[in-house]
């Protein structure tokens, strides 16, 4: 029988992973602080990356204005691989016009608005003592002109309520000022809610009184080539493959959605938004 040698064992692996467009590092740019969503899945799915392509992939944190600086930033990356992790969350804050080349969904993931335990258990019981008491209507989310932000205001609005909003830089703050007693509600991705899930109660969920669902995908500069694009694309369907044990672990559900899918869900998300922008006063 022929034995394979560890070295022929290596260079059939090199030969049947895809190669980076430029062999170099990938850099994964993400919008929000280190230990938030974005950043949580961000490094699960390097870590897969990096085995794949043998070569490294870094995650680098670029917070502030709601991901409109991390975007920014990549859209001046021209023809590079430092890409865009970019999450639902922040989706409102980039046109699907503005040049981002999509390169596919990684996973996907519920919203959820959640309370203390001493608060009423069901959220139509929830609205009728907050139409009564003002201090059940004040709503922590992750920034003005988030996602939580309007389906907030939206949820509300289904019940006549007026929605106090209180914007935080991040869920986990979000979160905190709900458990601290100083809001009442705070409206997050559920894997940022996960770690809390023993302290606080689930009043709305994607599925149940939200509609929307959350996603996270990468994006490419501008003037990426189309074979670029294929490759990179390659390496990220077979990163979240090989990452979904701990994706689902933290929270996410893992759905390969190709760079087509991704630019459809961003479309979808900033049409169905962006009015409600304009109403509130808030530039996406």
């Amino acid at each position: 029988m022929t034995r394979l040698t560890p070295l022929f064992l290596a260079a059939l692996v090199m030969l049947s992973s895809p190669a980076l467009p430029n062999d170099g590092q990938i850099t994964l740019v993400v919008g929000f602080a280190a230990g938030g969503t974005s950043s949580t899945a961000a490094r699960i799915v390097a870590e897969a990356a990096e085995q794949i392509t043998r070569t490294s992939t870094i995650v680098e944190n670029r917070p502030g204005a709601g991901g409109g600086i991390a975007a920014d930033w990549v859209l001046r990356q021209k023809g590079t691989q430092t890409l865009l992790f970019m999450s639902s969350t922040s989706s409102l804050r980039t046109s699907p016009q503005s040049g981002l080349v999509p390169i596919g969904i990684l996973a996907t993931f519920p919203y959820v608005a959640v309370t203390r335990k001493d608060a009423p258990a069901h959220l139509a019981e929830y609205m009728q003592e907050a139409s009564r008491e003002e201090k059940y209507r004040t709503v922590a989310t992750a920034g003005a002109g988030s996602i939580p932000h309007l389906i907030g205001t939206k949820l509300f609005n289904d019940y006549g309520v007026p929605m106090v909003h209180v914007p935080y830089q991040g869920s986990a703050p979000a979160i905190l000022s709900v458990l601290g007693g100083h809001v009442a509600v705070a409206i997050v991705p559920f894997p940022d809610f996960l770690p809390f899930q023993d302290s606080l109660r689930i009043l709305a969920q994607t599925g149940s009184g939200i509609e929307t669902e959350g996603w996270v995908g990468i994006f490419a500069p501008p003037e990426t080539s189309a074979e670029d694009v294929a490759r990179l694309s390659e390496i990220f369907r077979q990163a979240s493959q090989r990452a979904q044990d701990k994706l689902q672990n933290v929270g996410f559900e893992h759905v390969w959605r190709s760079g087509a899918e991704a630019r459809a869900m961003h479309e979808k998300d900033y049409t169905q938004w962006t009015p409600i922008l304009k109403v509130l006063g808030i530039q996406p």
